[in-house]
């Protein structure tokens, strides 16, 4: 794991979170070239409410985007309809990613430009947006983890109260790896309880952490309460840096990319080094293929329906190649 230096770390101690992400969007504004490539990759523009006139100049489109990262306003003489449209549509696909020729992350713009859009209302109502989507999130995946699982295994993935219980925990130096299951995975528990049983499969060690209790601060972020995001997402990571390795193995796709490309560059700004690398569970599996192969021993005669996850695309491939690891 990167130690900042002692350069780095005065430079930093200045940066709140704020700040430090503000510079990064102003950055990453500067650096668009606004070819427009990445809005005629978008799978989304249509269905997002962009016209055909709209399309015919998809300069124009990235360029408002660019004008309200920059601005901070959202009037009609900063940005346009169509940039404000297509911001808010973004399922981050990760197609613009690819298409740009100039290392530029435009779904990165486009989160910036939803939050910016956001910071329009008062700083009360966003407090109370990002309070009021926290208790939601919290009360669904409380009620309907609880509807599903015994307290033993509301345990086994972080969410009891006598989590000391747990062996994988019961230990004196740190797990291989952070098992960061995100809030929304746990309201279908099921997934991550196998995530759970191939790790022991492997023979390695690992917390469980995620749920309300470890917020990613995306809620808050999207109300437009950043400065609120970045003090839950702080606590956050320092809870989850606490493995041997440097590595948090996430499930939730979502968390992935807040994560990975807005919390976690930011706080490098903030800290002067990035706390751990952040693992797309099926990125681990792809990587421990091998060592499972041995397990899967029995054919699945199952027809199953893949879900194409539209943050992390090759997620989707890695699945595939995990199933047909099975015997045919």
């Amino acid at each position: 794991m990167m130690q900042p230096t002692s350069k780095s770390s005065t430079e930093s101690a200045a940066l709140t979170f704020e700040a430090a992400l503000d510079a990064r969007a102003q950055t990453m504004a500067d650096a668009c070239t606004r070819c427009g490539k990445c809005v005629e990759v978008c799978p989304v523009t249509g269905p997002g409410g962009l016209s055909t006139e709209d399309l015919k100049a998809p300069a124009a489109v990235i360029g408002g985007v660019v004008d309200i990262v920059r601005t901070g306003q959202v009037g009609t003489k900063d940005g346009n309809d169509a940039a404000r449209k297509w911001a808010n549509a973004c399922i981050l696909s990760g197609e613009c990613i690819k298409a740009c020729d100039y290392g530029v992350n435009p779904r990165f713009l486009l989160h910036m430009a939803r939050v910016k859009m956001a910071r329009q209302a008062d700083p009360g109502v966003q407090r109370k947006n990002g309070v009021d989507g926290f208790r939601k999130v919290a009360r669904e995946v409380t009620q309907l983890s609880r509807i599903q699982l015994d307290d033993a295994l509301l345990e086994r993935l972080g969410q009891g109260g006598k989590r000391a219980e747990n062996p994988q925990e019961n230990r004196r130096e740190p797990p291989d790896f952070v098992f960061y299951t995100g809030c929304n995975v746990l309201k279908t528990p099921h997934i991550a309880l196998l995530a759970l049983d191939i790790m022991d499969t492997l023979g390695i060690t690992y917390e469980v952490m995620g749920g309300p209790t470890h917020c990613c601060g995306i809620v808050q972020m999207r109300a437009g309460d950043v400065a609120t995001s970045g003090r839950v997402a702080e606590g956050t990571l320092d809870k989850l840096s606490r493995s041997k390795t440097g590595q948090v193995l996430s499930w939730c796709p979502s968390c992935q990319v807040q994560f990975a490309e807005t919390t976690l560059p930011t706080i490098e700004k903030t800290r002067g080094a990035k706390p751990f690398e952040m693992t797309p569970f099926t990125l681990f599996i792809r990587n421990n293929l091998d060592r499972l192969r041995p397990h899967l021993r029995e054919r699945v005669p199952m027809r199953i329906a893949l879900i194409v996850t539209l943050e992390l695309p090759a997620s989707s491939r890695r699945r595939k190649t995990f199933c047909a690891a099975f015997p045919e």
